[in-house]
């Protein structure tokens, strides 16, 4: 192969062709993309949410359609319960915005020395991460983004609301589609603590939780591919490190998935449909380029690579 003296970069990617009725779930093509209309039919006259169960599975299979996320992610999240109603719900937004705005204070009231520690241990990490955030989004985009500053008051504050966890770097890459989509500065922050209280995915940074997100991962492999995790033992320990996976499992594959299909991925995980553990059971096949199924004949048997050069621009 002539290499041309311009640099040029390299792509791997993964196409996989559309998958026989015999690999997949017998249930995943009976479940379109949850739209406005579907969504009113599962809520009663006072707002409630009725059959649940069935609701999750809509949304494992089909998704959410991007109109109504920011209706229905807070319930996804655990900020709404399915049995309240309207009335209730915003009765609970304004009590919501209220400790939101003790949190806030509590970390504008800091003594200088709590404000230096806080400084040094969050704040210097969360201001250089929030401006380098999903900025093609157009929500995000500009110079002087309002929108900016409010992803990173989230984060100074749910830093103060957990101390335990503070902020680790990821944590925008997490807290910016919910903002994105649910608009409002106090709900997003509560949808926040309900992502890294309540999901499949542990999100930290934390060596014992990424040791635990990986042992499930190995196990994964040594049931469904065994000659992989062979290959890995053969390795020795740096092998079995899987390095190549912590971003993987820290930002939930937002950055190995186009967006649109990373946040597919996550509403499937939060509709909780058949998972019980993160990647130990049944997920929905992905239908685009650049992504695999773990269905119930998971490993996949079919499926072609390909490495692709061209020029940098």
């Amino acid at each position: 192969m002539k290499v041309a003296d311009e640099k040029t970069c390299m792509r791997f990617s993964i196409r996989r062709p559309k998958l026989p009725s015999s690999e997949t779930h017998p249930e995943e093509s009976m479940y379109k993309r949850l739209d406005v209309s579907a969504w009113l039919r599962h809520l009663n006259e006072l707002g409630q949410v009725e059959e649940e169960y069935k609701l999750r599975k809509a949304i494992f299979f089909g998704g959410i359609d991007v109109s109504i996320r920011g209706e229905v992610w807070p319930f996804l999240l655990r900020y709404y319960s399915h049995e309240s109603t309207s009335e209730e719900r915003e009765a609970l937004r304004v009590q919501k915005r209220k400790e939101y705005a003790e949190i806030q204070q509590k970390r504008l009231s800091m003594t200088p020395e709590e404000h230096r520690a806080f400084w040094r241990n969050v704040q210097f990490t969360v201001d250089k991460d929030v401006v380098r955030t999903d900025r093609s989004n157009q929500f995000f985009r500009g110079e002087g983004n309002p929108n900016v500053e409010s992803m990173r008051r989230i984060l100074l504050n749910y830093a103060v609301y957990n101390p335990a966890i503070g902020y680790s770097q990821g944590m925008s890459d997490l807290v910016a589609p919910i903002l994105a989509e649910v608009l409002d500065e106090s709900d997003t922050f509560w949808c926040f603590v309900g992502l890294m209280q309540n999901t499949i995915f542990v999100s930290s940074p934390r060596d014992e939780d990424m040791e635990k997100q990986l042992l499930y991962l190995r196990e994964l492999l040594r049931l469904t591919h065994l000659r992989f995790y062979q290959h890995l033992v053969s390795l020795g320990e740096d092998g079995l490190q899987m390095l190549f996976c912590h971003r993987w499992l820290l930002l939930c594959f937002k950055r190995e998935f186009p967006e649109a299909e990373a946040l597919r991925i996550w509403e499937a995980c939060w509709a909780h449909y058949q998972i019980t553990s993160i990647f130990s059971s049944v997920w929905p096949s992905w239908p685009s380029t650049g992504t695999m199924s773990l269905s119930s004949s998971w490993p996949p048997t079919r499926c072609s690579c390909t490495l692709e050069t061209w020029p940098c621009t």
